[in-house]
């Protein structure tokens, strides 16, 4: 089995026991309860992942309460456990499906106190023009290679493979000969600042027949180089220091080896990381008096416990979001984060009208959307994050792509909250975030592809 095998079975495996949870009865009938509640307060249905969040932090519940309980929990005397149901289930209702870290990054429920984060890092399994096997293809952290021969490793071609530096006479075998080489295409280059298509300079030194016959203004007399990739050349004009460069198509339907495997097509290495997680405890108990208690349900009818087990559910929700949004701020502020953006002037200039100058906030969040893409070379801005004043500019552009949601001033906020969507990017406000920052970032659609990238900005 191999790598990508073994983790399409555990895949598998997970997905399957994520399903049998939400089927289990008893978690049906308490995530029931949960998805009507989120229904009646935030006018939608669960998605996939937040079901399968809450059965496991349900089936979590579940079984500490009847741990905690003796196991009473199970006893056949009631239907439901009045800890439980009076306790956890409220909490954890008004809890996980209105955290507004949700919609910055991907939550997932532990099933146990530690746990591991597994991604995949994809490698080149071959040498390939300058791409040498063991370099690191996509990695989870870093994103696709930049080089001009990485990007063009799926194809029938060898970009950029090394065959020697400055003057004199070339001979050799090209690496890659899994069959004929297409003589009429064959370039040799020499380039300065190797790597990225935006800074490089290509000189090409001289190119080939269809016959083999190499000429150019760089090489000396005529060289030669046979279908099964032998060159002899020869170069004048460079200098010491100049790497020569070849670039060439391939037929690789011709030789397959032991295993039928056709040789000479690239390889992709595929291996298996992962990342220790640890639970976090977030606990909260409150100390009344019975009396109270009595005074407010006489007054007003209203039991104290249950508002008591509200506020503390509010409180722990709030602290999530905090510690999360804070782990996203400081990350987009550290050496790893996209390049920030030009800033923002809020004053219109003279004779500006303030309608145009709003407006121009927007061309901000697309240049750092670009700038993540830039950075990731495979995430785009997805959210924002931001403080009052950015948020006061955000609600404004209701004429440009701004959609408050349905009925974000209905409660009074305990934190940050979602206002609304930019262009479908969800914004989250956050009081307690610097009124004139802004933060933006990728969140991936899944736990696969969580990936994110961030950077932070401030308005003037």
């Amino acid at each position: 089995m191999t790598d990508l095998e073994l983790v399409q079975s555990q895949l598998s495996a997970l997905h399957q026991q994520q399903e049998a949870l939400l089927r289990l009865p008893r978690i049906k009938k308490y995530l029931d309860v949960v998805g009507k509640h989120v229904n009646e307060t935030q006018g939608r249905d669960m998605t996939v992942f937040e079901k399968r969040n809450l059965a496991q932090v349900l089936y979590n519940a579940v079984i500490d309460t009847g741990l905690k309980a003796g196991t009473r929990l199970f006893e056949a005397t009631t239907e439901d456990n009045i800890a439980f149901l009076g306790i956890q289930l409220p909490v954890i209702a008004a809890l996980l499906p209105s955290l507004a870290l949700n919609e910055l990054a991907v939550v997932q429920a532990l099933d146990r106190r530690i746990g591991a984060v597994f991604y995949l890092d994809v490698k080149y399994g071959s040498n390939k023009g300058s791409v040498t096997a063991g370099d690191v293809m996509i990695g989870s952290k870093t994103g696709h290679t930049e080089t001009k021969s990485g990007r063009r490793y799926a194809m029938a071609r060898v970009v950029d493979e090394v065959i020697g530096t400055g003057n004199g006479q070339k001979t050799g075998t090209l690496d890659y000969v899994p069959g004929l080489i297409r003589r009429e295409d064959i370039k040799f280059e020499k380039i300065a600042n190797f790597g990225n298509m935006d800074t490089e300079t290509r000189t090409t030194l001289g190119t080939s027949t269809s016959a083999g016959a190499i000429t150019g203004t760089y090489v000396t007399g005529t060289g030669s180089v046979s279908a099964a990739g032998v060159y002899d050349v020869t170069f004048k004009s460079l200098d010491s220091a100049d790497t020569i460069y070849i670039t060439y198509d391939y037929q690789y339907d011709l030789v397959k080896d032991d295993y039928n495997n056709v040789a000479g097509v690239p390889e992709v290495d595929v291996s298996v990381t992962q990342s220790t997680v640890e639970a976090i405890d977030f606990p909260l108990r409150a100390k009344y008096s019975i009396g109270a208690q009595i005074d407010l349900m006489k007054a007003h009818g209203i039991d104290l416990e249950s508002e008591l087990v509200k506020y503390l559910g509010a409180e722990v929700k709030f602290t999530i979001d905090q510690v999360g949004l804070d782990m996203i701020d400081e990350a987009a502020a550290g050496a790893d984060a996209a390049a920030a953006v030009t800033d923002w002037d809020a004053r219109p200039g003279l004779g500006e009208p303030w309608l145009w100058k709003k407006a121009e906030f927007k061309d901000r969040i697309e240049q750092g959307s670009n700038n993540i893409f830039e950075k990731t070379k495979r995430g785009v801005a997805s959210w924002i994050h931001c403080g009052n004043d950015v948020a006061r500019v955000v609600r404004q552009l209701t004429d440009h792509g701004f959609k408050a949601r349905p009925g974000w001033n209905g409660v009074a906020p305990t934190g940050p909250m979602v206002i609304g969507d930019l262009d479908g990017r969800p914004v989250v406000q956050n009081p307690f975030k610097a009124k004139n920052y802004y933060t933006l970032g990728f969140r991936g659609p899944s736990y696969l592809y969580a990936g994110s990238s961030f950077y932070r900005q401030s308005l003037n």
